[in-house]
């Protein structure tokens, strides 16, 4: 009896190995946050508040105020009106299609998450509670595109106090302007991201407003642009740093670089706009970046480390409306929307990702409808957009995740997919600017 439990303990240690080998190489599952909330509503005296998960709350048809309200308080029938003047006074993507109730969400989303000041919350909660200049890039460029120039303005505006005077922007800040509320790293990929904002916001809304834009940002697209500048080397590319994933970086990701790239032909742009006579260093440096990005990451498919890091989502930051569409681009496109693609229907954000591997992020997934429209390929950009209306929250607002059961998870609203959807029914209703080339 003794022996044979020892031959079966001998005979079985190599495949116990073996699921410990191989437990140790799957990917982390990581923990899901529960949906947090249901949406977000700004209270008579204007504080943000959000509407917990599972309320069973509904919003006065084209408000974020809550039905339950008392209508009989002027400053909630002020509130009423408000929404819906503001509404009226630009214009709704989407009108009259299916995704015109996200799309009025979306927007109303974003008002709600916008301070008086311009700071442009990422999330009504907790920790999401702050500004991260890229986010906020985003729903400028929304804002801009649908009508709404002061807001547009109002969120630069935010960024042009906040701006580091070395161009070396925080990860993201305090909604007060007082500076950021950690010791994060800094994120090289903020400049590219502002950069464009400017530039596009300068492009869209009237004239006036945007002579103030450009009037108070050329500090901040100046030092952005130097920023980016320095920060090649001689083969052309920058230093790694955080991006999109935000976590710390040890190899320059596409997510970095594609951005970068995308700062300086928007500063090249802005140049005569800003009365920038020569700038010859920023042409060189956005040409010598174009060339490396295309020649290093291009000839590997574009992935997210060089020379093989799986496909990435970032590769739609080279796609319209960021840049003029390419077949070689376009054929990475298509080919990381499938390779990321989960089985709720969403993506991931990379096939490095090694956590929750199985669960949806509302901004890939809505970054690949935007470079899916951008290209033409409206038919895949509709089913992204049908996948993220369809797992709105019961108020309608788009969660940061979609979990591994197809429900609504961790927090909501999300003002990037807010700005994305917005983003991607405008291109393909009537198209969007796009950045010119470098040469």
């Amino acid at each position: 009896m003794r022996s044979s439990r020892r031959l079966g303990w001998r005979i079985g240690l190599p495949a116990v190995i073996l699921v410990i080998a191989a437990l140790s190489m799957a990917p982390s599952r990581g923990t899901v946050l529960p949906l947090r909330a249901d949406g977000v509503v700004v209270e008579p005296g204007g504080a943000v508040a959000t509407v917990p998960a599972g309320s069973e709350a509904a919003f006065v048809p084209g408000t974020s105020v809550l039905s339950s309200a008392n209508r009989s308080d002027p400053a909630v029938a002020a509130r009423i009106d408000g929404d819906r003047r503001w509404l009226a006074d630009g214009v709704v993507p989407g009108h009259g299609t299916r995704y015109h109730a996200m799309s009025e969400r979306a927007l109303l989303d974003l008002r709600a998450l916008t301070s008086p000041s311009g700071a442009l919350m990422a999330a009504p909660i907790t920790a999401w509670r702050h500004v991260w200049p890229r986010d906020a890039s985003f729903a400028a460029a929304a804002y801009a595109v649908t009508g709404h120039d002061e807001e547009a303005a109002d969120v630069l505006g935010f960024l042009a106090r906040v701006a580091p005077a070395d161009g070396e922007w925080e990860a993201r800040y305090l909604a007060d302007g007082s500076g950021p509320p950690d010791d994060r790293p800094k994120q090289l990929d903020s400049a590219g991201w502002v950069l464009w904002a400017v530039w596009l916001v300068s492009q869209e809304v009237e004239p006036d407003i945007a002579a103030e834009v450009l009037d108070e940002l050329r500090p901040a697209v100046v030092a952005s642009t130097n920023a980016i500048v320095r920060s090649l080397g001689d083969d052309g590319l920058p230093e790694p740093s955080s991006d999109y994933w935000e976590k710390e970086e040890t190899d320059l990701t596409l997510g970095v670089a594609a951005p970068l790239s995308l700062g300086l032909r928007s500063a090249l742009a802005l140049a005569p706009l800003l009365g920038v006579e020569d700038p010859f260093v920023w042409s060189n440096a956005a040409r010598r970046l174009d060339d490396a990005i295309e020649r290093e990451f291009g000839s590997h498919g574009y992935p997210r480390t060089l020379p093989d890091g799986g496909a990435d989502a970032a590769v739609t930051f080279l796609a319209p409306p960021f840049a003029p569409s390419t077949p070689e681009v376009s054929d990475a496109v298509r080919a990381t929307e499938l390779a990321l693609r989960v089985p709720n229907g969403g993506h991931r954000p990379g096939e490095a990702w090694r956590k929750d591997v199985d669960v949806a992020w509302t901004p890939e997934t809505a970054l690949l409808a935007l470079a899916l429209a951008g290209n033409g390929d409206r038919e895949d950009a509709d089913r992204l957009l049908t996948f993220l209306d369809s797992y709105r929250t019961p108020l309608g607002s788009l969660p940061e995740k979609v979990d591994a059961e197809a429900t609504p998870a961790s927090v909501a609203p999300l003002a990037w997919t807010s700005s994305l959807v917005l983003l991607t029914l405008a291109e393909l209703e009537d198209g969007l600017p796009v950045v010119p080339p470098s040469h």
